[in-house]
């Protein structure tokens, strides 16, 4: 007896409410995201620089954040040498009218997430960050599962 495997494809969309941070000097960029974001039911918050996202990420859980290549005040790559130190780092997704082969290496080997070009495909953009979000949440669960914060009678941990 043979069984069949039926593969769906995970809907992040309306079931999960995933926050992202966009930052991007492009009204055009941020305007898309922002549509997209609101069809899923998903927060976006944004950044138009380097600083200005630093700032939003100041007190914020923010799971993912993309991040347009060049920016006013810096670039992905500063972005992403504050985000490693943080407790719960976000997932940094570049992206760039100029993506290829090179920076998408760079992007990985450097520690980001993903690369993706611009205009924006969609479905590509979704389940990106959609993946993003689920590789940060499962790192979250992980740590909860290696450190849990269970207090024993005697009062030891």
């Amino acid at each position: 007896m043979q069984t069949e495997i039926i593969e769906e494809p995970i809907n992040l969309a309306g079931d999960v409410r995933i926050s992202s941070l966009a930052v991007s000097p492009c009204a055009e960029y941020l305007s898309f995201l922002e549509s997209r974001f609101e069809e899923a039911n998903w927060n976006l918050y944004k950044a138009n620089t380097y600083q200005a996202a630093l700032d939003e990420l100041t007190g914020r859980r923010v799971p993912v954040v993309l991040c347009e290549c060049q920016l006013p005040d810096g670039n992905w790559k500063d972005l992403l040498s504050q985000l490693g130190p943080m407790p719960e780092r976000p997932r940094l997704i570049v992206f760039s009218r100029n993506a290829d082969e090179r920076l998408w290496a760079e992007v990985l080997n450097m520690g980001g997430f993903d690369l993706l070009a611009v205009p924006f495909r969609e479905d590509e953009l979704l389940f990106t960050i959609g993946s993003a979000w689920l590789d940060w949440e499962l790192e979250q669960e992980w740590r909860r599962f290696r450190c849990p914060r269970t207090v024993r009678a005697s009062g030891a941990r």
